[in-house]
C-alpha cells in the first residue's frame, strides 16, 4: 500500500506522531519504552528530508536515529503544556472528589446516585480552581487518633 501526502500533510502527520510518541514515552525510561511507537516516529521521520522538513528533524549519526531540533521541539510543547494544564486540573477535581466520597463512607443505592454526587463535588472543586486556583489548597498532618 502506498499513501501520498502534501507537504502540509506531511507536517501535520510528523505533528501527530511526534505527540502521540512523546504522550506515550515521555514519562517512561528506556527499558519501559512502547518500542513500537518509536519505531513508526523513527520511520516517520525518515521522511522528513524528501518533505523539506529538516529543519524540524536531524538524523544524529552516532545514535542512528532521527531526532527533532530543538526549534521544533519548542514549537510543539505549547501543545503539551496546554493539554497536561488542561489534564491536572481534571485530575485534581475528580481525585479529590473520590477522596470526599470515600472519607464520608456513604453506601449508594446505585451508581448514578454515586456518580451524581461525584459530579457534584467534582463541580465543585472546579468552580473553586477555576476562583482560586490553587491559592486555597492546603495540606494538613494527619491527626493523631485518640
Amino acid at each position: 500500500m502506498k499513501i501520498n501526502f502534501t507537504k502540509k500533510q506531511y507536517r501535520q502527520l510528523l505533528d501527530l506522531v511526534y505527540l502521540g510518541e512523546w504522550t506515550a514515552n515521555s514519562s517512561k525510561v528506556h527499558g519501559e519504552r512502547n518500542e513500537e511507537y518509536d519505531e513508526i516516529f523513527q520511520y516517520v521521520c525518515s521522511f522528513s528530508k524528501s518533505f523539506g522538513c529538516e529543519d524540524l528533524i536531524e538524523f544524529d549519526q552516532s545514535f542512528g536515529e532521527y531526532f527533532p531540533t530543538k526549534e521544533y521541539e519548542e514549537s510543539m510543547h505549547s501543545y503539551i503544556e496546554e493539554n497536561d494544564n488542561e489534564v491536572f486540573w481534571n485530575q485534581i477535581s475528580l481525585r479529590l472528589a473520590k477522596r470526599d466520597i470515600q472519607k464520608i463512607g456513604k453506601k449508594y443505592r446505585s451508581k448514578e446516585e454515586y456518580l451524581r454526587h461525584l459530579f457534584q463535588l467534582e463541580e465543585e472543586y472546579e468552580i473553586e480552581f477555576e476562583k482560586h486556583g490553587i491559592e486555597r489548597l492546603v495540606i494538613r498532618e494527619k491527626e493523631l487518633e485518640s
